[in-house]
Order: C-alpha cells, then structure tokens, then sequence
C-alpha cells in the first residue's frame, strides 16, 4: 500500500484504477473502485465522490462507459435514484490488436531481445492487467535473429530521406558463418558505399526492404533494413521516382510487390504457368488475387501473371513439383538447366 496521497490527485487515481483494470469485459462497480482506491492509494472515500470523479472525467474526453438502472432505490430523502455502475475504460487498442502488434515485435528483423522485451512491455501498457498475465507466458528467447543495433536509427533516417526527398548512403551486409553481420567490401577489398535514392519501405516476406534506386544504375532495386549499417543522410537531392523507367506514374506498391513476390530485382514479364487448382493457396499468397486463372481439366489451372524473371525462376523451382512454366520460352530453359544441376549433385 502507497502512502496516503492528497485528496486533489484522487481524479487522477481513479482514471489510473480505470485505465488498469476495466475494460468492456470486465467492468467494476462503484464499491469496487473505493476499495481499490483503498488499496493502492491509501485513500478513503465515499461512493458520491468516485461518481462525480468518474463524471468529470467523461466531461473531460475520457472513453469511460457505464450502465445506467433507473428507479430500482430510494435514497434516504425519500427520492427515486439512478444508479450508475459497470464503469469501464475503453483502451484504445483491443486485445487482438495488441497481440498483433506484439508478435510484429517478435519476428521483427535484427532487434536484440532487451529491446523485444522493452518494446512488448510498452505495447502490454496499453492494455490492462487482465492482459498482462496472458503476455506473461510468452518465451521471448525462442526469437532469435541476427543483431543490429543501429536499425531504429535506419528506419528514422529513411522516413525523413523520403520525406525531404534526399539522398542516403550506407554499408550493406551479409550473414557470415558466425551469424554475424559482414560488410560487403569492393574489389579493392574496402567496405562497398551504396549511394541510394530511396521512395518507399514496405514489409514483406517477413521483412521490412527500402524501395530505392542505386545511383549508379536506372531501376528500382531492395535493401533489407536488417542488414544497412552506417547510414547517413545527404544533402543531395533524390532522383524522382518518374524518372526510372517504368515508374513515370509512381509505384503502386501492391502492384510491385506481386510483380516482385520475393523482392529480387528484375523487369516483371508476362509468364504463363500451370498447376493443380488446389495449389491456389500458394498462388494467392505470392501473387495476390489480381491475376488471370484458366481453369483446365483434371482439375488444373493456368495462371497469367507479370512478375520479374528471377522471382519466377526462384519460385518455381521451389514448387517443382506442382508448377510447369508454360511461356516464355527463355524461363522454361532456364528453370530446366537449374534443375538439371541440382540433380547432378544429388546423382554424383
């Protein structure tokens, strides 16, 4: 129990019993809010006084709800009275909302579990103690992911690039065998500067990529923000987006991401490929719903989409034996002679 508080902080009491216990599934009564008032606080007071404290804070803005029980007492003047109970906050985030948000934190890319720990425990303060016990149970050690210390700072530094339009460089990485980021270095053997004209960060595949143009070439190409170290703002101008070619009317990003489905590079064709119907799931995942569907017999169907070559090339070795490229013609040859080599290895 904390020491007695003066009478004038007792509104502010109330709005912190309300913010940390209720909510619309668990509401309190007018008694049960004295008594923790009692309890947390020291402080004693009369039923009257929490309902004009809990008024006020309506009046106030605050998102405090009740039921209302008309003519069911007589006060002790003889008077009908309305009684006012099941007092609850509504938080700004629901429970579903929250765990949503948390296992984004979770699987997010490249933070150390202090800084998982430190981000959940924000997120459960928006919530009550009815949802603390659940979080509780969570083994955030279970999570784990390659380091990056700096990546808050490269998100913040990408979001005013993008705003004022402006230049960045950085170093980019790659995972060694140690599980440790790994500069990539030029032929001269010195950490590779990428001076980059960035337009957008989007989340896919489970993570965050900059959409940008690397200076020295004419095409959209992706950094995962994982793996960008050392990064600065310049004080040059960015490139505009319409002036990459394919790009002069913007970049409609669900438009890219499904030509792009695990964010290689490359101009999207046009490619023509057949599978079981049943594989659909996996269709929609990739390429989303915005695509053309044939359906064939023996319950196949043949799927039109425009997505880069090397996304396709990559995609559809992976699902060999469920996917046949039908056109172009330069893909099939190149999904053949990437097969043939992977049986060579397990032949030999």
């Amino acid at each position: 129990m904390t020491e007695k508080q003066p009478k004038k902080m007792i509104i502010l009491d109330i709005l912190h019993i309300m913010q940390k216990y209720t909510d619309k599934d668990h509401p309190l009564s007018q008694h049960r809010i004295q008594e923790l008032l009692e309890k947390e606080y020291n402080m004693k007071t009369d039923r009257k006084t929490v309902k004009r404290n809990l008024s006020q804070l309506i009046e106030f803005g605050y998102p405090i709800y009740y039921k209302e029980f008309k003519n069911i007492r007589i006060n002790n003047k003889g008077e009908e009275e309305t009684i006012l109970t099941d007092w609850y906050y509504e938080h700004d985030f629901t429970e579903g909302e929250l765990r949503l948000l948390i296992d984004s934190v979770l699987f997010a890319d490249a933070l150390t579990q202090t800084y998982r720990r430190d981000l959940v425990r924000k997120l459960e303060n928006l919530s009550n103690h009815h949802f603390h016990s659940a979080i509780k149970k969570i083994d955030m050690s279970v999570y784990n992911k390659i380091e990056n210390g700096s990546i808050f700072l490269t998100e913040e530094i990408l979001g005013k690039a993008i705003a004022d339009e402006r230049k960045v460089s950085f170093h980019y990485n790659d995972c060694g065998t140690d599980f440790k980021l790994h500069l990539r270095l030029s032929t001269d053997g010195t950490p590779k500067l990428y001076v980059v004209n960035p337009y957008q960060l989007i989340t896919a595949n489970g993570h965050t990529y900059l959409i940008g143009n690397n200076s020295n070439y004419d095409e959209l190409t992706h950094f995962r923000l994982d793996r960008i170290t050392d990064i600065k703002l310049t004080d040059k101008s960015a490139k505009p987006l319409r002036n990459i070619t394919g790009f002069e009317n913007g970049l409609k990003l669900s438009e890219y991401i499904s030509q792009h489905p695990n964010l290689w590079s490359g101009e999207p064709a046009k490619v023509v490929f057949r599978c079981p119907q049943y594989f659909m799931n996996d269709v929609a995942d990739w390429f989303g719903t915005k695509v053309r569907v044939d359906i064939l017999p023996d319950n196949m169907a043949e799927v039109h989409v425009k997505v880069s070559e090397s996304s396709m090339l990559y995609w559809a070795v992976q699902y060999s034996d469920k996917v046949e490229v039908i056109s172009p013609q330069s893909l099939r040859n190149k999904i053949a002679e990437t097969l043939k080599a992977a049986l060579k290895k397990y032949e030999s």
